[in-house]
C-alpha cells in the first residue's frame, strides 16, 4: 500500500511538473509574440499660431499633412518657398515637458543648431533620404518654388533610447535667418507622446 501511494505521488509530481512546464512555455511564447515596444504618437503638428505666420517663407496650402506609425512619420502634400533660404541660418528647438493630463508644463531644454545647409546638403547624413525624397530635391541655398513630398519619411527610432514616456511633449521648431535684421522663416508646433504597445 505504501509503495502504491509512493508511485501515485511520483506520477502526480511528474504530471504537475509537466503541466507547470507547459504553462511556462505557453507564457514565454505569448510574451515573445506579444512583446511590448515603445512607439511615438504624434498628437498634433501644425504651423505655429503667430500673427506673422502669413509672412513665413515656407507656406503650406492647409494644415500640415502627415501620418505616423511604427515610429515612422510620413509627410504628404506640398509646400511653397517664397524667398531664397540661405545661410546664415539657425534652427531653435524649444521642448516643453507636460503631464499626461496637460495640467502643467515646464521648459525642458533649448537646442540651437547652426550651419543648417550642412545638414541639408550632406548626401550621407541621417536626413539625406528625406530631403532627396522631396521634388524637386532640396539643396541649399533653397530656391523659391513649389515642392512636393514623395514618400517622404523620417525614422524616429533613434529617440526611443531616451526616457520620454510618461509625459506629453510640446515643442516648437523655429527656423531663422541670422542676416540682420534676424527674421523668422518658419515655425512648426507639435505635440507628441510615447507609449508602450504590444506587437503581435
Amino acid at each position: 500500500m505504501f509503495y502504491f501511494a509512493l508511485i501515485c505521488d511520483v506520477k502526480m509530481y511528474r504530471t504537475v511538473r509537466e503541466l507547470l512546464l507547459s504553462v511556462l512555455i505557453i507564457l514565454a511564447i505569448h510574451e515573445g509574440i506579444c512583446a511590448r515596444v515603445k512607439e511615438f504618437v504624434c498628437e498634433k503638428a501644425a504651423t505655429c499660431s503667430s500673427p506673422n505666420a502669413h509672412q513665413f517663407v515656407i507656406q503650406f496650402p492647409g494644415p500640415l499633412n502627415c501620418t505616423m506609425g511604427s515610429n515612422i512619420v510620413q509627410f504628404h502634400g506640398n509646400f511653397t518657398v517664397t524667398e531664397t533660404i540661405q545661410e546664415p541660418l539657425e534652427l531653435l528647438i524649444i521642448p516643453n515637458r507636460c503631464t499626461m493630463d496637460m495640467k502643467s508644463c515646464e521648459l525642458f531644454n533649448k537646442l540651437t543648431l547652426t550651419n543648417i545647409c550642412r545638414y541639408i546638403n550632406d548626401e550621407s547624413g541621417i536626413l539625406a533620404p528625406f530631403f532627396r525624397s522631396i521634388e524637386p530635391n532640396i539643396q541649399c541655398p533653397i530656391k523659391p518654388g513649389f515642392y512636393q513630398f514623395k514618400k517622404s519619411i523620417i525614422d524616429l527610432t533613434f529617440f526611443l533610447k531616451f526616457p520620454l514616456e510618461g509625459y506629453r511633449w510640446q515643442s516648437s521648431m523655429k527656423l531663422y535667418s541670422r542676416s540682420k535684421p534676424k527674421k523668422e522663416l518658419y515655425c512648426l508646433s507639435e505635440q507628441v507622446s510615447m507609449r508602450w504597445v504590444k506587437k503581435l
